[in-house]
């Protein structure tokens, strides 16, 4: 049978979904292809949902790409909004569809089919959870009711129930309008996706700008007044005033569907598909948040939901779908977010990611400026990087900072799509200019760094280690070695100051029994001291990676 004889349906439209269509028709110009979707509005951009919300972006409308009719009448594509698919039929190959605004029970044929059903949020069924100005924020329904109520003037206090991307976006956006924001996260961290060490960068930030941050706590129910709308959260540890919560707890992808029509689960409890985005089922694919995929580090099944990867999910199966071949190799679960004045992100395997997968791993952060630090408006970026000791191959990378982190996470990962170790990185021949970067880039002084401590001609120690053995109260001098002005503007607890160029001169002052961690604000000034402690004889001696910039408790003043 020629394309031009078959008929493509694809379930869902939002970026998997008409990124497949209107590949599908640059394909296969003859071929019939409908789209259906039970919601109202199509080819939507949920990620800025949360900057309308704060009236960054004042329209909805600029929040919606295309139109149906564009579809039609540009690409001769059939988008039927408000169209609910409730079974598939593999035997038959036809679809069961409800029209919602008709109250209809419709049937459609297809040769091949494209499932794009995305992921829905998690709502837990705690006590009050249907009161009013309860939300969660997936569509442009619920983020129009939300700015609303928030430009109504009645919403003072704000509880997010949740610490990640998406809650953490609309907490900033919320303060931005003068409300009180509440974050309230289960785990004993925000940003899950992060390590904590890093994590308790953006925390320390959130609160120095207003937000109230609350971790290890769950809600256990939400209390309303006479209207039945909320007026408290109640969570294991206290009670929360909220003239609104926003439900940002998670997603999980929308299978029901494919489920019921027998089509295969993977481990991660979405589709199971190949590298064609094809299901079990011949001829019928899956895309976007309700696919599963592979690690590109760990070449095991991954579901993280990203618009990005929904897309080329998308393009992938559109080819597939009209007798060409393509493959969707994988994910390397990249991200980045704004919050506030940081910009954070990540790429590839955590560290905590990476010694659960059974890797060797070392790690090492570095703080570094993002242009050379002589040129007007540079900014610091921490970067975090894990590698594999074994193989020395770069496992994954974490960035916070008020500098350009966009372009470095980047670099990563395409460093990491093609397996590059450690010492690869560190000679990467990237653009400089001093109003772009430093002349060796953050990037590669972090590699740098990270590599010599593979090598074993340093050694460091994380700042959260460091913690760790304060609290266990143990025996050992940590050296700070910054100038007598920077000691005197705040220096950690307990420690010893010998600046830097006095260090050699008074070097009989320290017990070189005992293991001496030196530190001075960003860590070359630590790693220096190191080795003049090590020329010196000392044995058991380390430099805290990061040092001050990465140090989140109280200073000593």
């Amino acid at each position: 049978m020629k394309n031009e004889d078959k008929h493509l349906i694809i379930i869902g439209g939002v970026a998997a979904g008409m990124k497949a269509a209107a590949k599908a028709r640059r394909e296969s110009p003859a071929m019939k292809i409908t789209v259906l979707t039970d919601e109202e509005y199509i080819s939507y951009a949920g990620c800025g949902m949360p900057y309308f919300i704060g009236d960054i972006i004042k329209d909805s409308k600029k929040l919606i790409i295309r139109e149906p009719a564009y579809f039609k009448n540009m690409h001769n594509i059939d988008v039927l909004i408000r169209h609910q698919v409730t079974a598939i039929d593999t035997q038959s190959r036809q679809i069961k569809v409800n029209d919602l605004e008709k109250g209809q029970e419709l049937r459609f044929s297809y040769d091949k089919l494209i499932i794009a059903t995305g992921a829905q949020p998690i709502v837990p069924p705690l006590p009050g959870i249907s009161l009013g100005n309860v939300f969660t924020l997936r569509t442009i329904a619920n983020a129009v009711k939300i700015k609303t109520l928030v430009y109504s003037g009645n919403v003072k206090n704000a509880v997010i129930v949740g610490g990640g991307l998406i809650g953490l976006e609309v907490a900033e956006n919320l303060v931005l309008r003068g409300i009180k924001v509440t974050v309230v996260e289960l785990l004993d961290q925000i940003l899950s996706p992060l390590d904590k060490d890093m994590s308790l960068l953006v925390q320390k930030h959130l609160i120095e700008k207003g937000v109230e941050v609350i971790i290890s706590d769950g809600v256990k129910s939400f209390e309303g007044n006479e209207n039945n709308i909320v007026t408290r959260v109640i969570t294991g540890k206290r009670q929360l005033p909220a003239d609104m919560v926003i439900l940002s707890i998670g997603i999980k992808p929308n299978t029901k569907l494919a489920q019921d029509a027998g089509i295969e689960i993977g481990t991660t409890r979405a589709i199971k598909v190949n590298e064609r985005m094809e299901t079990n089922i011949p001829g019928i694919y899956a895309v976007g948040d309700c696919a599963e995929t592979t690690h590109l580090v760990t070449r095991k099944p991954a579901w993280i939901a990203m618009g990005s990867t929904a897309a080329k999910m998308g393009r992938v199966a559109a080819i597939n779908a009209t007798s060409g071949v393509d493959a969707f190799k994988g994910i390397l679960g990249t991200m980045i977010v704004k919050i506030f004045d940081l910009n954070v992100g990540k790429v590839g395997l955590s560290e905590r990611e990476a010694v659960k997968e059974g890797y060797k791993t070392e790690s090492t952060i570095v703080p570094a400026s993002d242009k050379a630090h002589y040129y007007p408006n540079a900014k610091d970026i921490i970067i975090k990087l894990i590698a594999d000791i074994t193989t020395r191959k770069l496992l994954g990378a974490e960035m916070v900072g008020e500098g350009m982190v966009d372009k470095r996470i980047d670099i990563i990962a395409t460093a990491l799509t093609f397996g590059a170790t450690v010492d690869q990185i560190s000679k990467l021949d990237l653009a400089y200019a001093p109003p772009y970067a430093m002349a060796m880039d953050a990037v590669i002084v972090a590699a740098n760094v990270l590599n010599n401590k593979i090598l074993g001609k340093t050694t460091g120690i994380l700042p959260q280690k460091v913690v760790e053995k304060f609290d266990r109260k143990e025996d050992f001098v940590l050296l700070d070695v910054r100038s007598e002005l920077e000691y005197n503007s705040g220096h950690i607890k307990g420690c010893k100051h010998i600046p830097l160029d006095k260090l050699t001169s008074r070097i009989s002052e320290l017990d070189s029994s005992k293991e001496i961690i030196t530190y001075c604000r960003a860590g070359l000034r630590a790693a220096h001291a190191y080795r003049i402690l090590k020329n010196a004889g000392f044995k058991n001696v380390k430099y805290m990676d990061g040092s001050i910039l990465a140090w989140l408790q109280e200073l000593e003043k």
